[in-house]
């Protein structure tokens, strides 16, 4: 005996139709998900470049030594200590930049993400209590540290080889000359 199905024309078109229905909608799922993977893969490469650059920050004071006067980027915010001078491919002569703490304490620097050498000058309250001169950038993941030995309130970097051109010691005063910005006015 055979056992046959009644089937209808419009039970024929209701399956037809659904067929096709997931047949288009799997179609756009293959076009429209490696789109989707594409983006979410892709989408924090523009934050990891924007953090990936340098950061120039106004003039805000400057020194002079040895008859030449040093422009300096002036830090006195927490967010951009750690930014400082990395990504730069390059510090013109006599520039640099401050770093300007609360209050004294003792500080470690390190080179990561820096492109340059640096001389870095440690000082409490416009005296260098030390200096580390001519630091390399680092290319590992794990860099040394460059102890400012004292506490400290004030941190300059310039490029490598300005501690000499400038006639910079351990004990010397510097006059820094805190430049008025718009913000203060």
């Amino acid at each position: 005996m055979e056992v046959t199905r009644q089937t209808t024309q419009k039970s024929v078109q209701k399956e037809g139709a659904q067929n096709l229905e997931q047949s288009l909608f799997f179609n756009i799922l293959k076009v429209l998900g490696p789109i989707a993977g594409f983006t979410a893969t892709l989408s924090p490469l523009p934050l990891y470049f924007w953090n990936h650059q340098p950061h120039y920050l106004p003039i805000g004071a400057t020194f002079t030594s040895n008859n030449q006067t040093v422009q300096l980027e002036l830090v006195d915010d927490r967010r951009e200590y750690a930014h400082g001078l990395k990504f730069r491919d390059s510090i013109p002569k006599n520039r640099g930049m401050l770093f300007v703490l609360n209050k004294p304490e003792k500080v470690k620097l390190w080179m990561k993400d820096t492109h340059v050498p640096l001389d870095m000058i440690f000082l409490q309250d416009g005296v260098i209590k030390s200096i580390v001169e001519a630091a390399p950038p680092c290319k590992t993941k794990t860099c040394p540290n460059y102890d400012s030995v004292y506490p400290v309130n004030q941190i300059i970097e310039l490029p490598a080889l300005s501690i000499g051109n400038l006639n910079l010691k351990v004990g010397k005063r510097l006059q820094l000359n805190f430049l008025e910005t718009k913000e203060q006015k």
